[in-house]
């Protein structure tokens, strides 16, 4: 609600003279009936924003919005109304001089000039006392402050006085009440513009950018207010200085705030920056010089904030930045870049893996096995499998050598149910390896592919993922009770759903969340290392021989690309 202060009669002279006016306050005339007794004003301050039905509207449109590319992330931007909601959106106000003028069809009838104390307007010596008016006429009233300029019968405002000239108009018919109140809301002559970055992980440290103008003497500098028409129009333009557009880290909780990545929950907000009315967005340009929210610091630059953005006064603009992380693909013919190489005219690439660092990719589509339906038959018989077992946790998140574990007999037992041979190749063991092994619809597999094997990440090789796609701090790494069925039990926060976004975004590529995976990592019963992914929390789960296990495993596929 907007509040509102007292005001008193213009004509402000004595209360004896007033019992003894007439209509005509200034000439007594007790014929003149057509004349106005008095007029009485108030004055708020609006704060910059909407008002209340522009904002539901805005509300109900989309904004515009263009990506741009920002190095090792996207850019999706956007300009939005931004209404002040951190403080009132109207404000008392004292001691501030202001004219007064009264139009009709145009054509000035009235003015007054004088001092509001936030109760009372007191009108100036040399300034009449009260207006005019006729009874049954509507005017067009508007007050400006001094920082304002009249110009014939337009007002101008130059950049040194942008941020404190206020203007305000109200219009109404002059009726037979004793004192009729005039109220007025002054509002910013400027309009502001903040930066704000939005993502779905935090934002660890400040970034710094600059606002400047895309080419010189296009940025306002003095405007021209029609009385008429109620229209800013640029009557000067000149050169802005660059302005430092920094934002701070975000502060929303790492990890929770968007439920591990599902929403762009975390902010980082510059401060306003003030500019003339008719500034145009496609004028300016923000340029980044540091900051860093995934791999590598922001670099580029958003060429223009905004093609159709023309400023309006007393409003409030945001330039919404959200921030995506780019992946590195793998592709069908062992190179590596961004998704945008599979859309490029002619390009015949196909993303087949997420690029994960140490020289490996893990396959964009995941597997199932049972170990019932595979024969695996690993129940209570220790070292089934591979001659490295352990109970230690450290020791198995080292584990870095699913390849090897797979694809040769170094680390193979010669076991007597299934022999000496290559365990990925074992038929006993086919339903856990083939569902490591990458399989996709659409692809057909390319020289290069057929030169490469899949294999099943050991336990170690998860921390990739983890680090490198879902952004999990291992620092925060908790030890919990181990349950019944495991030999160890550890968790750590990161980002699932914007590691499941890597998949995603690639046709058929998936990665389930809150499931187990299997490694080729072993424990002591001979059962495998399986971590969980969750929203929220990366699980880093040991089975053992203690009678119960899982029996139903996702699988991831990795490979050696260099």
């Amino acid at each position: 609600m907007k509040t509102t202060t007292k005001s008193i009669l213009v004509a402000c002279g004595l209360m004896a003279v007033l019992a003894s006016c007439s209509n005509d306050i200034n000439t007594p005339n007790k014929g003149d009936k057509g004349q106005s007794k008095g007029l009485q004003f108030s004055f708020i301050e609006e704060g910059y924003g909407e008002d209340e039905m522009l904002s539901r509207a805005a509300a109900n449109k989309a904004p515009q919005t263009e990506t741009v590319d920002l190095g090792d992330c996207e850019a999706e931007v956007s300009v939005e109304n931004d209404p002040d909601t951190t403080s009132h959106k109207t404000r008392a106000i004292t001691n501030k001089h202001y004219t007064i003028r009264a139009y009709q069809a145009g054509v000035k009838k009235a003015e007054i000039r004088g001092i509001f104390n936030g109760a009372t307007f007191t009108t100036d010596s040399d300034s009449p006392r009260d207006m005019q008016l006729t009874k049954g006429q509507t005017y067009d009233f508007l007050a400006f402050n001094d920082d304002v300029t009249p110009a014939g019968e337009n007002l101008t405002v130059d950049e040194s006085k942008m941020q404190t000239a206020r203007i305000a108009s109200f219009t109404t018919t002059i009726t037979e009440q004793k004192m009729q109140q005039i109220n007025f809301e002054m509002k910013h002559v400027c309009a502001r513009l903040r930066t704000q970055f939005v993502c779905q992980k935090h934002i660890p440290e400040n970034i710094t950018a600059t606002l400047e103008e895309t080419a010189s003497n296009f940025i306002p500098t003095a405007v021209s207010y029609n009385i008429s028409t109620k229209a800013y129009t640029a009557t000067a333009t000149g050169t802005m200085p660059s302005k430092n557009c920094n934002s701070l880290a975000s502060t929303e909780e790492p990890y929770t705030a968007s439920n591990g990545g599902q929403t762009f929950a975390y902010t980082s907000t510059s401060d306003y920056h003030y500019f003339m009315p008719t500034t145009s967005g496609s004028n300016l340009k923000l340029t980044f010089n540091a900051g860093t929210v995934f791999w590598k610091p922001i670099s580029g630059a958003i060429p223009k904030l905004n093609e159709t953005l023309s400023m309006q006064p007393n409003k409030s603009y945001v330039v919404k930045i959200k921030l995506k992380p780019r992946f590195t693909y793998l592709f069908t013919d062992g190179t590596t870049g961004f998704l945008s190489e599979t859309k490029a005219p002619g390009s015949t690439k196909k993303a087949i893996g997420i690029v994960i660092g140490q020289g490996r990719a893990v396959g964009v589509h995941q597997g199932y096995a049972s170990f019932w339906d595979s024969g695996l038959g690993m129940y209570y018989d220790s070292k089934r499998l591979f001659t490295t077992t352990s109970t230690d946790f450290n020791t198995c998140v080292n584990h870095m050598k699913g390849y090897e574990y797979c694809w040769t007999t170094t680390y193979n037992l010669n076991n007597p149910d299934y022999g000496a041979g290559i365990r990925a190749n074992i038929w006993q063991l086919g339903h856990i390896f083939q569902a490591s092994r990458y399989s996709q619809p659409g692809i057909s597999p390319t020289p290069w592919m057929q030169a490469h094997k899949w294999y099943l990440p050991a336990y170690g090789e998860y921390k990739l993922i983890f680090d490198n796609i879902g952004f999990g701090d291992y620092t925060q790494l908790q030890n919990n009770n181990v349950p019944a069925n495991l030999v160890f039990d550890y968790q750590a926060p990161w980002y699932g759903y914007i590691a499941q976004s890597a998949f995603s975004q690639v046709p058929n590529g998936r990665l389930a969340l809150n499931y187990y995976y299997a490694s080729s990592t072993e424990t002591t019963g001979s059962l495998f290392a399986e971590p969980y992914l969750s929203t929220t929390n990366f699980r880093w789960a040991g089975s053992g021989d203690k009678g119960n296990r899982h029996y139903t495993y996702l699988c991831l596929s990795f490979i050696k690309y260099e």
